[in-house]
């Protein structure tokens, strides 16, 4: 997982995805704000968050991540980071 975007529309880093090489399933890929409050959440690979919540541009700030996932050996993981939404 990056550990910044910029969702600016210039199309560049404008989507946090994560590269699931080695995954078979992801069970939830979550995001949350500094208040707890969850922002983003997917079970596929090939989504990613656009920095919005309910359509609103959320702020420059600190976003915390956590992501479970099943390997190639039926193995559940968990990760977890911390992101930076820059405006």
């Amino acid at each position: 997982v990056p550990n910044a975007f910029s969702p600016n529309g210039d199309g560049n880093n404008d989507i946090l995805k994560i590269i699931g090489a080695g995954y078979k399933e992801l069970n939830f890929f979550r995001i949350y704000n500094r208040w707890g409050e969850k922002v983003f959440e997917t079970r596929n690979f090939l989504d990613g968050w656009d920095g919005t919540l309910r359509g609103t541009p959320q702020p420059l700030s600190t976003y915390f991540w956590i992501i479970n996932a099943v390997d190639v050996d039926n193995n559940s993981k968990n990760f977890r980071g911390d992101l930076t939404l820059i405006r």
